[in-house]
């Protein structure tokens, strides 16, 4: 069964606009408040307004032998179906309805072509890999939700548990093997490709209240796409004393980048490995797989 965003017309009370949808590239680490920003966007908007797309849509499915294995990294960009999201912002940027997968967390089995989206005025894209290329690009505006490392651990443990199925002690391994290194590898270096960097630990209301009244505005026709983009744009920064001349850019491809970093690395000729201190108690008991 096809599940329907709605009607496909853009409008707000009389107001009908066919310009193109604001792309809202929403990144952070696993935990940081990505789908709760996204989805308050959408309740605040009203879903003739706003649509979300979710990384966490486009896993791949896993095979028995991967789930019985339990050492899937998940936060590790190979698990995703990263063309398919980027076919479908770059469909819904041209005005152009996509069928988009749903992900079970506890099956860890894609169910493809799930829900119709529809384009609206507002499209939100969050996940992990969002400020990489070749996604970062294809953002509008572009904000990270910088969160405790404490904090960001603390909402992984209670999402996980309630909602797929996890015990304590699978988070924490999860979160010691790959969670961790994934963060400082593929997540925290794009944060300079952001538009604003959030302290959504202790400041949310007001970025938050600022960005919907943004976005109203631009619902509404004031300002336009064009006009928007270009006085966000007009004062970002460049390193150097003459950028003109040229600067080594931060900004990566995540399908080069997750090449250079494989999935997962095993020990070898470690005969007494140790554990994380923290974790020296849960002893070398395997844990079951949950995703990011």
């Amino acid at each position: 069964m096809i599940i329907e965003n709605v009607d496909p017309r853009y409008s707000v009370g009389m107001y009908t606009r066919t310009m193109r949808p604001l792309v809202v590239g929403i990144a952070g680490g696993s935990g940081s408040g990505k789908t709760y920003l996204s989805r308050l966007i959408v309740e605040r908007l009203g879903e003739k307004n706003a649509a979300i797309l979710s990384m966490d849509q486009y896993f791949k499915s896993q095979t028995e032998v991967e789930i019985c294995a339990g050492t899937i990294n998940f936060d590790h960009p190979s698990h995703l179906d990263f063309r398919k999201l980027i076919s479908d912002v770059k469909k819904l940027r041209n005005g152009k309805s996509v069928l988009v997968p749903l992900y079970d967390f506890q099956t860890m089995v894609q169910q493809p072509n799930a829900v119709r989206i529809h384009p609206r005025p507002i499209l939100v894209v969050e996940g992990l890999f969002i400020l990489n290329e070749p996604m970062v690009s294809l953002c509008d505006i572009t904000c990270f939700l910088d969160v405790a490392t404490d904090e960001r651990l603390l909402g992984r443990i209670l999402r996980d548990i309630k909602e797929r199925g996890a015990s304590i002690e699978d988070v924490i391994d999860r979160y010691l093997r790959f969670v961790r290194a994934s963060y400082q590898i593929f997540v925290e270096p794009t944060k300079q490709n952001a538009d604003v960097i959030v302290d959504f630990t202790y400041h949310r209301a007001f970025f938050t209240e600022s960005l919907i009244h943004l976005l109203r505005d631009y619902i509404v026709g004031e300002p336009t796409l064009e006009d928007f983009v270009h006085k966000l744009r007009t004062e970002s920064f460049h390193a150097g004393l003459h950028p003109e001349e040229g600067f080594m850019s931060l900004t990566s491809d995540i399908f080069e980048v997750a090449k250079s970093y494989p999935e997962k690395a095993q020990l070898r000729d470690i005969q007494h490995p140790l554990s994380s201190p923290a974790a020296a108690s849960l002893g070398k008991k395997r844990h079951r797989n949950h995703n990011s």
